[in-house]
């Protein structure tokens, strides 16, 4: 019987250290490139002992735009997130206590966001082109939205419909308004699902490349995924600038995660759950 055990034991941790490896490998290889001069990332076979250096870092922060291409994700990103929550929680607030549009209306939400976002983005280029929008920092924001507002209405549904509809009652007998409700009791109580949305929000709006790269022009509008892109050249792959770069555009959404990890974790098995 010990002897089972100790082999399911032993199983299950191979099982875990794997699973581990598949997933953390890449990151080491990610940093540890980004620390090595061109030489010892080209060679063969690869080097696992070397000279750690600064350079490639040193380079991507004093001779490149990526601080300003940071400066440009974060504005974008947190604009979003704003714009998300704004206008996803008061759609969520309607469809979940007025049943403005039903089941219907919550499938249709489902539906756009599970289209890839290529499928719109020729009318929407005509139309921000149209109004003159293309390479403004405000387009990718609500570009953005679009993307985001039908993963904001499902998850702060699920959190608004966990809210006793009696408290909000009880709130109108003594004379507190429709917006005062939802100000101070609805929001308040649905704190943690906001967190956790507006995160998972930024983190969209900080990764999103395709649309970065149509819609912006210039370094004074473009976003870090698209300055990281530029190191790909026609002569060669710049592996020390791109692992660099890479690895100080993951910084931002990694603090964050750690930050509200326990809101994060709550809001999306919450989520899942009624979902």
């Amino acid at each position: 019987m010990r002897k089972k055990v100790r082999i399911s034991e032993v199983l299950r941790t191979i099982i875990i250290i794997v699973a581990l490896s598949f997933f953390v490998f890449p990151i080491y290889w990610l940093f540890a490139t980004s620390l090595k001069i061109q030489v010892d990332i080209f060679s063969m076979p690869p080097k696992w002992v070397f000279s750690p250096t600064i350079a490639n870092y040193f380079h991507v922060f004093f001779n490149t735009d990526l601080p300003r291409l940071g400066l440009n994700s974060f504005i974008t990103a947190l604009l979003n997130v704003v714009l998300s929550l704004v206008v996803g929680t008061m759609a969520a607030y309607g469809i979940s206590r007025y049943k403005v549009g039903g089941q219907k209306l919550l499938f249709w939400f489902l539906s756009i966001r599970m289209l890839p976002p290529i499928v719109a983005t020729i009318p929407l280029f005509i139309i921000a082109a149209s109004l003159r929008l293309v390479d403004t920092k405000i387009i990718l924001p609500i570009l953005y939205l679009i993307l985001n507002i039908p993963f904001v209405v499902w998850m702060m549904k699920s959190f608004i419909d966990e809210i006793p509809e009696s408290i909000e009652e009880s709130a109108l007998i003594d004379g507190c308004s429709h917006w005062g409700i939802l100000g101070r009791i609805v929001l308040p109580l649905a704190a943690p699902g906001l967190v956790a949305t507006g995160v998972i929000c930024f983190i969209f709006a900080w990764n999103e490349f395709l649309l970065a790269m149509i819609f912006t022009r210039s370094p004074l509008t473009q976003t870090l995924p698209v300055g990281i892109s530029g190191f790909i050249t026609e002569e060669m792959i710049l592996w020390g600038y791109i692992t660099a770069s890479a690895s100080i555009a993951a910084v931002p959404p990694l603090i964050l995660a750690l930050i509200f990890q326990r809101y994060m974790v709550r809001g999306l098995s919450f989520g899942a759950v009624k979902a």
